[in-house]
């Protein structure tokens, strides 16, 4: 996990949440208003879906 934040722009919004019992999600926008959002079983797989559709 520590891989895949050191390598997201510090301009980008970032937003994971889970609730009780459900998958993670996970939004990302770039500053160009880009946005994707993923939901995965792990947090991990999320956050890695989203950064290969948005770079």
């Amino acid at each position: 996990m520590e891989r895949v934040f050191s390598r997201l722009p510090e301009d980008w919004t970032v937003k994971m949440e889970r609730q009780r019992g459900e998958k993670w999600a996970v939004l990302m926008q770039r500053p160009d208003g880009m946005l994707h959002q993923e939901t995965a079983d792990s947090l991990i797989e999320a956050l890695e879906e989203v950064w290969r559709a948005l770079r």
